[in-house]
């Protein structure tokens, strides 16, 4: 028998033409903020854990940061790595589960960006995707992780969504388990007459349960916010942003 396969083995493939766009300015005010929070310079060492297409990661090559891209998606990482040619920088780019990574003691700072944590059956998968980054930090590195705001999702909660990208209508059903804090999503992507299905399943985190678990794993001055602007956290931000230092 096959084995059957995670959402996320197949579901960005076909979200990727949907994604909505972003502008080059954006990407690059939120990749200064990123080199602001986590104390990177030209020339340092810096580890994104999904890295996706590049968004953010790009820019911070082009300002001479030494990146390192990991992700399990295939078209994303072709993606980044032509683009990194045509701008002229140079990328290390893995294909890799981010519960795998064995990196040790390499990285002046990483990152794990946009919710990309909360994919994984249990709370003990997430601590180990956590656990990974902390080892392939030195001493002293920094690490942010971003991600929906759980407090804010039960604040703002809606069962159906839609939006259109390049001719591409995205339809979501959504229901919450309060019990563990996990989202169920239906997402249908319709083109042309024609329709792709995928179900997701996303652990959403407050910033006190990520608090304790950066803080179990080793980390210290953990550190949360509501913005780019350095609001504090709380359920009237969507969107939660977390740095931390590995001792």
């Amino acid at each position: 028998m096959a084995r059957q396969r995670n959402w996320w083995e197949t579901f960005f493939d076909d979200l990727r033409p949907a994604f909505p766009r972003s502008a080059p300015r954006e990407s690059l005010k939120e990749a200064r903020y990123i080199c602001r929070k986590l104390g990177l310079k030209k020339g340092m060492k810096f580890l994104d854990c999904p890295c996706g297409f590049g968004r953010v990661s790009l820019p911070l090559a082009k300002m001479g940061v030494r990146v390192t891209g990991v992700d399990i998606t295939r078209s994303y990482l072709d993606e980044f790595e032509k683009k990194a040619n045509r701008a002229g920088v140079k990328v290390r780019l893995l294909r890799q589960d981010m519960r795998r990574i064995s990196f040790r003691d390499e990285f002046d700072a990483a990152a794990n960006l946009y919710t990309s944590i909360g994919y994984f059956e249990s709370d003990a998968q997430d601590l180990l995707v956590l656990k990974k980054v902390f080892q392939a930090l030195r001493s002293g590195g920094r690490f942010m992780l971003t991600t929906i705001n759980r407090d804010w999702i039960i604040l703002n909660f809606e069962s159906n969504g839609w939006y259109e990208v390049s001719g591409i209508r995205v339809l979501q059903s959504r229901r919450f388990d309060y019990s563990r804090s996990v989202m169920h999503d239906e997402w249908r992507f319709l083109k042309d007459g024609a329709e792709k299905v995928h179900q997701t399943t996303i652990r959403l985190f407050s910033f006190h349960e990520l608090r304790a678990m950066l803080h179990q794993v080793g980390f210290v001055d953990i550190e949360g916010y509501g913005s780019q602007d350095d609001q504090p956290t709380g359920r009237t931000n969507r969107d939660l942003y977390v740095v931390a230092r590995k001792p």
